[in-house]
């Protein structure tokens, strides 16, 4: 088998965002009423996790050790968020894969899609997520019995950071069930874009950053000790990400492309 040729980095970020800027009411049309349906019970959940998030807030503002008092709560809270969103992401996603690659518009009636593709493409998205998450909940769990401990700290974002590495590759499957080649394994998008590790990993990363970047200091901003404002916040950021994540999701489309579709 041939070597994989390189991903070219920088054109691929940059057609991600400009399709999603060409296609931007088309990803809101997709958009909106999954995220009608999720707001309620989302809203609950981040209620929920209201006077931790404003609490480890207020911590790091004056410069003290972020302390949770129920980290196995929070993080139960925290995946039943994911949990509930995920229907969501994973309906509009396989629609902008398909836009992208095969140029498919979703038709005009209200978008829900819910079939046997957007369950498999959930389940598989979930275990990705388990992936990058799991050493973060680690490190939590074991700093409440230890503490705030600077190795662990160091050891436990080393770890999240060889995950980030890991799931960049293992992500091409995503598009590739989109799309009806669900033959395209872990295996075979770990073997494709072997030597690109680097190159995924920065796309994904350049992809995700603006927002990252507008969140944190939205947070800073205005997640003080007002409960009922901190879920505003944290609710609105967490519907917006669903059209906002398609930037992502393009840059995958595109990578997909690249490995296995342009050769052939």
């Amino acid at each position: 088998m041939a070597s994989p040729a390189k991903l070219p980095l920088w054109r691929s970020v940059g057609e991600a965002y400009a399709l999603w800027g060409r296609n931007f009411a088309e990803i809101l049309r997709l958009s909106w009423p999954w995220m009608a349906v999720i707001a309620l019970p989302l809203a609950i959940i981040v209620w929920l996790q209201g006077s931790t998030v404003t609490g480890a807030m207020e911590a790091a503002r004056a410069g003290r050790p972020v302390l949770e008092e129920h980290p196995l709560a929070d993080m139960i809270l925290q995946l039943v968020g994911q949990l509930i969103a995920l229907p969501a992401l994973a309906s509009v996603a396989v629609a902008w894969h398909r836009l992208v690659l095969r140029g498919e518009h979703a038709g005009p009636e209200l978008y829900l899609r819910r079939d046997g593709v957007v369950i498999g493409y959930a389940i598989l998205l979930f275990w990705i997520g388990l992936i990058t998450r799991a050493p973060n909940s680690a490190g939590r769990l074991l700093q409440a019995v230890t503490g705030p401990v600077r190795a662990l700290q160091t050891l436990t974002g080393l770890v999240a950071l060889i995950a980030l590495f890991i799931v960049a590759r293992l992500s091409l499957a995503l598009p590739a069930l989109a799309v009806g080649r669900a033959e395209i394994s872990f295996g075979a998008a770990w073997a494709a874009t072997k030597g690109n590790s680097w190159r995924l990993f920065w796309g994904y990363l350049f992809c995700i950053l603006p927002w990252v970047v507008v969140v944190v200091a939205v947070e800073f901003l205005f997640l003080t000790g007002d409960r009922v404002l901190a879920t505003l916040v944290l609710l609105a950021i967490g519907l917006v990400w669903i059209p906002v994540g398609m930037i992502s999701v393009g840059f995958l489309s595109l990578a997909y492309r690249h490995f296995f579709e342009a050769r052939a």
